[in-house]
């Protein structure tokens, strides 16, 4: 046991506190030295690893547009969310942040979002699955979830459609339910979402099936199939 009168975590915790500090009141006029002669991200040619160079901020705007732009840099950095802990603690285990994230969403405002660290071994692939199996439960037990909270009641013919989507039974729907449930089927998590906030119908009866038999069962039930 170490003599130190302080632990691993206490260390973790200072370098989180003064990483924090070098973000606090960040200084207008130096957001606005810093923009320049800085190429605007979403304009780098396709060359650029040759040398060529996108337009810079003070080149491209003028004066009125280039310190609005300056002000909306500055209120970002100011309202940037901290993540010291979770920076400090990733470089401490080895740990890289990577480009995957996932997002559930009510409506049109995000509830939760998930960014990732991964070990640098691990391949493309591995992170897709991981990132993708991860959000697709997740996805799965908020529907259910929202589904009990709300007590939304599947009426007859939204479990048929439902049913008959996946071939379980059930009888066709008409052709806006086939296009919604064809859309549904081809949905990213975030789009499935937002369908899930428009038609919480169809949300609670798909969640069902996804659940497995026992939920099938119960959607038969509802559509008079069983």
């Amino acid at each position: 046991m170490s003599d130190l009168p302080y632990t691993d975590d206490d260390l973790r915790a200072e370098a989180a506190r003064q990483h924090a500090t070098l973000t606090e009141d960040p200084d207008f006029v130096g957001v606005g030295e810093q923009m320049q002669d800085t190429e605007i991200p979403s304009l780098l040619p396709p060359a650029e690893a040759d040398g060529a160079e996108g337009p810079h901020w003070d080149e491209l705007l003028d004066e009125d547009q280039f310190d609005e732009a300056q002000r909306t840099i500055h209120d970002l950095i100011n309202g940037a969310a901290d993540v010291s802990e979770w920076a400090v603690n990733l470089g401490a285990d080895g740990l890289q942040p990577d480009e995957h994230q996932f997002t559930l969403n009510a409506g049109p405002k995000p509830i939760i979002r998930a960014h990732f660290g991964f070990a640098p071994e691990l391949s493309d692939d591995a992170r897709d699955a991981f990132v993708q199996g991860l959000g697709e439960a997740a996805a799965r037990e908020m529907h259910l979830a929202l589904e009990e909270a709300t007590e939304v009641t599947i009426p007859m013919e939204t479990a048929a459609h439902v049913l008959w989507q996946d071939r379980l039974g059930g009888w066709p729907p008409s052709t806006f339910a086939s296009k919604l449930l064809s859309l549904w089927t081809s949905a990213d998590t975030d789009n499935a979402d937002r369908l899930a906030v428009a038609f919480p119908e169809y949300a609670a009866a798909i969640a069902l099936v996804k659940s497995g038999q026992d939920g099938i069962q119960q959607l038969r039930a509802i559509a008079g199939d069983s």
